[in-house]
């Protein structure tokens, strides 16, 4: 804890700078537009899943989660002609606010085991240039690399995991601008 202790506003600045910025980023900037498509009968898709009981949680279709369904003729099938994948239902009333409230906590997480690694790296005053260096590191295998497994697990198109990482430099280079400009000298 003393290690990150002082390095207190560092870390409060940068999940607040990072916070903003992914807000922009995902909601005021181009290159995010397209991460989602619409589906064709969105009304008539609505409805079934309504009429269906279908409580929030994380779908697979076809259900090929044991080693028997792998095997069976329905899950061949679908695996070759398709349609194939996964669907996610949220729970309502849908708000922004607990989502929000929990990107922020992620990201204050994340500047601080940056800090605590940016302090094991540096353990005294540095130049600029270094902090620079070791926390921007730091935050881009934090912010770019984390989601790209789970890009290509769920099918996410190349242009989102290219807009993701973009993300993920700008964000990181935001953290050790930060961290570099409020570290002791």
């Amino acid at each position: 804890m003393e290690l990150v202790l002082p390095l207190w506003l560092p870390i409060l600045l940068s999940a607040a700078a990072v916070w903003i910025v992914s807000i922009i980023a995902s909601m005021a900037l181009p290159h995010h537009k397209q991460d989602w498509i619409g589906l064709p009968d969105e009304d008539g898709f609505m409805d079934y899943i309504r009429r269906s009981g279908i409580k929030p949680g994380n779908y697979l279709f076809p259900d090929f989660r044991t080693r028997e369904a792998m095997k069976s003729e329905k899950v061949e099938k679908a695996l070759k002609e398709g349609p194939v994948g996964h669907l996610s239902v949220w729970p309502t009333p849908l708000t922004m606010g607990d989502k929000m409230l929990g990107t922020f906590i992620v990201y204050l997480i994340v500047s601080t085991l940056i800090a605590y690694l940016t302090r094991v790296a540096i353990p005294g005053a540095a130049a600029f240039a270094r902090v620079f260096q070791v926390a921007t590191t730091a935050g881009i295998l934090a912010y770019c690399f984390s989601s790209i497994p789970n890009a290509i697990w769920w099918g996410s198109y190349k242009r989102t995991i290219v807009a993701n990482v973009v993300d993920g430099i700008l964000y990181g280079a935001i953290t050790g601008a930060i961290f570099a400009w409020r570290w002791p000298h």
